[in-house]
């Protein structure tokens, strides 16, 4: 049985070298760029190759995090940032774009990719995709259940590596646009503001619910007493969150997961209780008042949140003092065993052993011929004494053994202090080369940087352009009032009730997969008024396989409805690893969940195929962070390379949390729809008197946070058609009533109704945001 891997943080190299030193085999950490946590200590260049050999020395490993979205105009910074660490060896990479993901896959195959938890990979079909795409390793969303990271191990063939212990985030990582929305400081940039550690009210149902609440603040993770479970479940890594804390928190927990970790291995048919002890010690270690086991074991609840306060517990300082003792400020020393060899007239010998891992490495040396003594001899103990001296090295002997023989001729023998000291010293660095050596043998890279050489893709980007149509438009609604309301607006041109200005083309619509399980839906959709509009279902924010499969509604919405259904709207990566596998034939349009900010993300999509060779992606969508300015860059080259037909949003409320947990249980109680199609609407109240919508999905059970302010880009259609950039406008129907619904459709439709657009903006001045159009994210 292969051992976990018991993977700890590192902010800075006093964290690296604690944690090591109580135990862990491989550190996580971030460089000076493209990292998730960008308020880290983190690592310059010199420090991550320091910290490479450092680790490698001692038979651990590093990964480092490449783990943010990157933008079009960053990307030729990429080669010159990783090259030394592919030369330096580095272990692997965790990463979240689709675009660093190919490109390190392509440049640096020696460099092993791991899926970030920001991918929101929530089950093996999102996990096979990721393994046929070049990672060998995935780091499941922290909301999936034992089972399910049990079936991602089985079935999907590929490492999973799932955290133990730390801070969680109350959203699907990887989705959550909360603090770029309310700021510029988006998750996806490593920058999060954590807006969900803050204070909020509700209309919930409840007298408490009146009160400012923390119900977006989860409790710290602890599943010290779950390691047995988690072992069996045949996860390959346990992972310690926390780069931005301090050394302490990476050496004690490290050091206490460490020991029941070996516990378990020593003696895998006994139960080993957690000691009250060692609990109260982690409890003492920077985690929030009250911890739970995660997601394990449950869907949601409010047992795992810190309603009351998100505060941290206070540390006590005997315990700190205790682990700055133990581990810190101390290397890591590799146990050694040293035998030297003295003999009369033949040259001296030193041997150093070494087992690590049960791998037994040895290295002999060889000085120059033992002199007969003239006065003084050489003893053991004096020869111990200088081979002991081993401080400013990285071994510690554990035995010495020396042998010194004068060929009986009573003389004693004679070897200089100096010369001996320079044979420890020579057997000390080539045994260092030695356990460096079988690194080596994996460096493999592109000498030279490929990307930005394809000068006719960077011609063709400067050129490209919609030609030969009109931008048209797609509604996508989310209610059956919401249609209807799209439907008055297509009868009422197509009979001439709106005359005034332009009406741009209707071409499709997007309708929320849960919405198709209502049959007068269907009815509404059968009237002349959609007769030339495309029907495309819009699958869930999730897919999962918990006790309700999700990924049969998906099946049901790529086989059913004889006809009805043009395509599907693709929300994550576990929906297109489902539907590639199924070689799902009709469209295939990618949300904006599937990032796409960088034309490499696109390309990646692009090596997707169908049975037929045709490509299995259809269209992509912008993101919503990306300003006008980076999404024209981003298109132009996203055209030259792939050809996707693109979209760009102009209305909507965007979803800036989806997740798990449910906020009207968490409040209130649970709707007993579990499972059902049944949705539910409240609001949540922010200390700026922001209210912000919160949808129930009952059937797929999680939450959407909506920003309180939709996007409206109605003022700026005339510079997007200008751009002739894009494909489609969407205009996204959430919360919306049909009263508002019409208003905004009207204005969306017929963009050149310059009156009614001028009436609906000074309406809602107060209340429409531009996003992130010129803003953008840090």
């Amino acid at each position: 049985m292969n051992k976990v891997e018991l993977l700890a943080p590192a902010g800075g190299y006093e964290t690296m070298v604690g944690a090591f030193n109580a135990g862990a085999d491989a550190i996580y950490l971030g460089g000076s760029k493209f990292g998730a946590r960008a308020y880290a200590d983190n690592f310059d260049r010199d420090q991550v190759l320091d910290a490479v050999s450092y680790a490698h020395l001692h038979g651990k490993k590093i990964y480092m995090t490449v783990n943010t979205l990157v933008k079009e105009r960053e990307f030729g910074e990429l080669y010159d940032f990783m090259l030394p660490y592919a030369e330096k060896n580095l272990d692997g990479v965790i990463v979240q774009d689709l675009g660093v993901m190919r490109f390190i896959r392509d440049e640096f195959p020696g460099i092993e990719l791991h899926a970030s938890t920001q991918q929101t990979v929530t089950g093996v079909y999102g996990a096979r995709l990721l393994k046929e795409l070049g990672c060998c390793r995935v780091v499941p969303a922290r909301e999936l259940s034992l089972e399910e990271m049990k079936a991602i191990r089985e079935k999907a063939d590929i490492e999973v590596e799932a955290f133990i212990h730390g801070a969680m985030c109350y959203c699907y990582s990887g989705a959550c646009l909360f603090s770029s929305m309310v700021g510029t400081r988006s998750g996806n940039r490593g920058r999060c503001a954590q807006p969900c550690r803050l204070p909020y009210t509700s209309d919930v149902f409840s007298s408490k619910s009146k009160e400012e609440q923390y119900p977006l603040s989860l409790k710290d993770m602890c599943t010290i007493d779950m390691i047995p479970e988690l072992i069996e479940a045949g996860i390959d890594s346990f992972k310690i969150e926390g780069r931005m804390k301090k050394p302490e928190y990476a050496a004690g927990v490290t050091a206490l997961y460490r020991k029941y970790i070996d516990l378990y291995y020593a003696e895998p048919d006994k139960k080993h209780e957690v000691s009250k002890d060692d609990m109260e010690m982690l409890k003492s270690l920077y985690l929030r008042t009250g911890i739970s086991s995660g997601y394990y074991h449950k869907h949601n609840g409010k047992e795992m949140v810190t309603i009351s306060s998100p505060a941290y517990n206070g540390t006590k300082e005997e315990v700190l003092n205790k682990v700055k003792e133990q581990y810190l400020g101390k290397e890591l020393k590799i146990k050694c065993d040293i035998f030297c060899k003295l003999k009369l007239s033949e040259k001296a010998e030193l041997i150093m052993n070494v087992n690590r891992d049960g791998e037994f490495i040895s290295k002999t040396v060889v000085g120059n011929e033992v002199q007969a003594a003239s006065k003084r001899p050489m003893d053991e103990e004096s020869a111990k004494k200088q081979l002991e001296r081993l401080g400013n090295t990285p071994f510690e002997a554990e035995s010495i053994e020396i042998t010194i023989d004068d060929n009986n001729t009573g003389k004693g023998i004679f070897m200089p202090v100096s010369e001996l000291n320079e044979l420890r010293r020579k057997l000390c660095e080539e045994m260092e080369e030695e356990l460096l050596r079988g690194y080596g043998k994996s460096a493999s890279y592109n000498k030279n940087n490929t990307y930005g050489n394809n000068e006719p893709d960077d011609k063709r980007a400067c050129e490209v352009g919609v030609s030969g149509k009109d931008t048209d438009v797609h509604v996508l609604v989310h209610t059956k009032a919401q249609l209807e309301a799209l439907k008055d607006i297509l009868v009422k041109i197509k009979y001439g009730d709106i005359t005034e200005g332009r009406a741009n083309t209707v071409s499709r619509v997007y309708l929320e997969s849960d919405l198709l399980l209502n049959s007068d839906i269907l009815a509404i959709l059968k009237a002349t008024a959609f007769s030339k509009v495309e029907v495309i279902a819009a699958l869930p924010y999730v897919t999962r396989e918990e006790s309700f499969d999700g990924s049969c509604d998906i099946s049901f919405m790529a086989d059913g409805f004889d006809g009805t259904i043009d395509g599907l709207l693709v929300r994550n990566l576990e929906q297109l690893g489902l539907l590639k596998g199924k070689d799902y034939k009709k469209k295939v349009i990618l949300d904006y969940g599937v990032y796409t900010w960088n034309a490499e993300a696109a390309s990646l999509l692009s090596e997707l195929k169908r049975s037929d060779e045709s490509s299995f992606v259809s269209e992509i969508a912008v993101p919503y962070e990306l300003t006008i300015h980076e999404a024209s860059e981003t298109v132009r080259k996203v055209k030259a390379q792939t050809g996707f037909p693109v979209s760009y949003n102009v209305y909507g409320h965007v979803p800036m949390m989806i997740s798990a947990g449910c906020i009207k249980k968490t409040l209130d109680k649970c709707s007993g729809f579990f499972h059902e199609n049944h949705h539910e609407k409240m609001l949540l109240t922010d200390r700026m008197g922001n209210k912000m919508p919160v949808t129930t999905n009952c059937r797929n059970c999680y939450n959407i946070i909506w920003n309180a302010n939709p996007t409206a880009l109605f003022n700026k259609m005339d510079d997007l058609y200008d751009k002739r950039l894009f494909d489609h406008f969407r205009i996204d129907l959430t919360v919306e009533d049909k009263e508002t619904a019409l208003d905004i459709l009207r204005v969306g439709i017929c963009s050149g109704d310059k009156e009614h657009r001028r009436s609906l903006m000074q309406r809602n001045q107060n209340r429409f945001t531009t996003g992130h159009y010129k803003r953008g994210v840090e």
